[in-house]
């Protein structure tokens, strides 16, 4: 007979189980945020990686029973500077020899198990480690499971230091949408509170928001890009979350889709009909949820654990005070240094306040827009000084930008000369490194013919592609239309095929790139031209038409919203115009028809060219290419799939690589040219 007591006991015991067991896992809300016994391991090696090992020591461990380490590598002396660098060719040639040293271990420990008598010293050795293996075919896998992870102690201990900054103020925006504050240490796991994070597919700030993501719920201009700024991104990120928590039911997946993506995580719910996020991660196959996407919630409970118990792990950590501010929202458009200069602050100081101002704000290409809420310190009298700027520093209007297409023998020393200009300013304006390192087809930034203030309600100045080199706009017989293409929506199924082999390497090294399969050096990367060649943003006019009317070619990174924003119309005239229906999605290179009703082509050109300006200047300022490599293209090969998961670049780098190449019709054996790229140093 059972005693109420022993029930009780009983009843505990049950529920500890059902909301999962997470071992020596010490946070809050384990309801919520639970961790199934199959799951602390995983967890467990995470707040190694974030508190034990340094930048400077690689962890060769298996891929899915991440409690077998086989081996720590300490790899010089600790230095800051180099945290953030990937692996270089010698690291990778001694990291490759290591795991296939272990690799030999393990297929000679498997030739003779059972039989551990006839195993040798160090099969014998590794054996011990081998918990939960139970056959020779356990440990012939496990060959194919060999990985390196970099360790991240310093740099998780410099997130915490500057998460004192902004933590407030992101539980306080949590709060508010009524989401659980322990969401808020997300950013550790994203990019360890750096809201200067910029990986090379485009993600940027604290919460790394690509630019798809981040325009659902951001303000992403030439002149701003609210992901940039650790308040404005959590507002959105707060958005995002309580989205993929509505559509999901529980946290663990909504977490979980932050980095696989809602619909990724709606389709493993739906093939295996369960929300246990230990079943999705031991039993859900897709050639997309790999090692980052099955191990980001382990990772978000790891860094949730060391957070609420930093004193354990960090002692002598010394948090960042709150930034204090206040804001003034700009009633007129304004350059930057008149601002700096009438208020009296340091760039480095205003820049820190007001961290989503792009370069184009810093380099006197654009005016800090009207209506932005200017944040500056406690301690400076905005209205008073701001009442001191003349009326004449203000404009109505933002500047216009400013084109030129470069053409065959020009140089940058003649394009000064015809504008009025200087050569270091053409390259500062345009991020060039060299004045040679231009070539025809570019399309670069002039500068305003007259560095004066705007007046304020002054007419805007003349665009200079109408004045000079207008970009290249082929005129079209009115009757002739587009053909039809036939319509290619790209299926679940399709989506998410397995490839016939896999396409990626076993070896991984941490969360930086891997090895590409069968790629080789080629070549050296073209000049470092920092913008790339835009000469395929052409509009092809309709003669005769009333209001302007033409075709243009899908670029990578566009999407219908953005024509829609560009043209000042409802996406659905869009549609309309190309009898595309609600769910059809457009196609790279894909030929659609625009008409010019609120905007006019001059302009729609200008705010299309300053997008893709944009994104290309983000990454240069960043990134550098370094040379390149070659790729054959295999079975259920796409781009997507090769920007997102094989080389971890965006799509439009790779495009411009091969301009030669349908993206839409891979087929295997393509070759592709892949740029190699590194990331600057601060």
């Amino acid at each position: 007979m059972i005693h109420k007591f022993q029930w009780k006991i009983l009843l505990i015991f049950l529920i500890v189980f059902r909301i999962g067991y997470s071992g020596g896992l010490n946070y809050s809300s384990k309801d919520l945020f639970p961790v199934h016994h199959d799951m602390v391991d995983a967890c467990e090696f995470w707040v190694k990686i974030f508190s034990k090992y340094h930048t400077n020591e690689y962890v060769i461990h298996d891929s899915k029973k991440l409690g077998l380490i086989y081996e720590v590598v300490k790899w010089g002396e600790l230095d800051e500077s180099k945290m953030d660098d990937p692996f270089t060719s010698e690291q990778k040639k001694y990291f490759k020899n290591r795991m296939n040293y272990y690799e030999g271990i393990l297929t000679g420990m498997a030739a003779v198990y059972p039989d551990t008598v006839k195993m040798n010293g160090e099969q014998k050795k590794l054996f011990r480690k081998l918990k939960g293996f139970k056959s020779k075919n356990d440990i012939l896998e496990a060959t194919g499971r060999l990985r390196v992870q970099k360790g991240q102690k310093n740099k998780f201990l410099q997130g915490l230091e500057i998460s004192g900054r902004y933590m407030p103020y992101l539980k306080e925006i949590f709060t508010k949408h009524g989401l659980p504050e322990e969401l808020t240490v997300l950013p550790h796991v994203e990019s360890s509170f750096n809201y200067k994070a910029y990986s090379s597919a485009g993600a940027a700030g604290i919460w790394q928001f690509t630019r798809g993501t981040g325009d659902l719920y951001l303000n992403i201009s030439y002149e701003i890009d609210e992901r940039l700024d650790p308040i404005m991104a959590t507002e959105a990120a707060a958005k995002l979350l309580k989205h993929n928590y509505k559509e999901l039911g529980s946290w663990p997946l909504a977490i979980t889709a932050y980095n696989h993506g809602l619909y990724g995580m709606k389709q493993a719910v739906r093939k295996l009909n369960t929300m246990e996020m230990n079943t999705i991660i031991n039993k859900y196959r897709s050639r997309y949820f790999k090692f980052a996407s099955k191990n980001f919630y382990c990772e978000f409970i790891a860094a949730l654990h060391i957070v609420q118990n930093y004193e354990q792990y960090f002692p002598n950590v010394n948090l960042e005070p709150p930034i204090q501010y206040k804001e003034y929202p700009l009633p007129h458009y304004i350059k930057y240094e008149t601002l700096s200069e009438y208020l009296k602050i340091e760039k480095e100081q205003f820049k820190k306040y007001n961290p989503a101002l792009r370069v184009s704000v810093y380099n006197n290409s654009k005016l800090i827009p009207k209506g932005y809420r200017l944040k500056l310190p406690l301690h400076i009298s905005a209205d008073e000084l701001m009442a001191e700027i003349p009326k004449t520093a203000y404009s109505s209007d933002q500047k216009e930008s400013r084109y030129y297409r470069i053409r065959y023998g020009d140089t940058l020393s003649d394009i000064a000369r015809k504008f009025g200009t200087s050569v270091s300013t053409l390259l500062s304006l345009n991020n060039l490194s060299n004045e040679h390192y231009i070539r025809r087809g570019m399309t670069i930034r002039i500068p305003d013919k007259a560095e004066a203030p705007v007046v304020l309600a002054a007419a805007p100045e003349e665009n200079i592609l109408k004045q000079e080199e207008p970009i290249h706009q082929d005129i079209i017989a009115e009757e002739d239309t587009v053909q039809e293409e036939e319509d290619m929506t790209i299926s679940e199924e399709l989506v998410y095929a397995e490839p016939e082999e896999e396409t990626e390497l076993a070896l991984f090294f941490g969360l930086t790139e891997p090895f590409a399969a069968e790629s080789t050096i080629t070549a050296p990367a073209p000049p470092q031209t920092n913008g790339r060649n835009l000469s395929d943003l052409e509009i092809e006019f309709i003669r005769q038409a009333h209001p302007a009317t033409g075709y243009i070619r899908v670029e990578p990174e566009e999407t219908l919203g953005h024509y829609s924003d560009w043209l000042q119309i409802k996406t659905q005239s869009i549609r309309n115009w190309n009898n595309l229906s609600f769910r059809t999605p457009i196609r790279l290179k894909q030929k659609l028809k625009l008409v010019f009703e609120n905007v006019t082509p001059d302009e729609f050109n200008s705010m299309r060219l300053e997008y893709h300006r944009g994104i290309e200047e983000d990454f240069f300022l960043n990134y550098e290419i370094t040379d390149t490599q070659t790729y054959q293209v295999k079975k259920g090969d796409n781009l997507w799939y090769l920007c997102n998961y094989v080389y971890n670049l965006p799509y439009w780098l790779i495009v411009d690589y091969n301009e030669d190449i349908d993206f839409e019709s891979l087929k295997p054996g393509d070759t592709l040219i892949i740029p190699n790229v590194k990331a600057k140093k601060p």
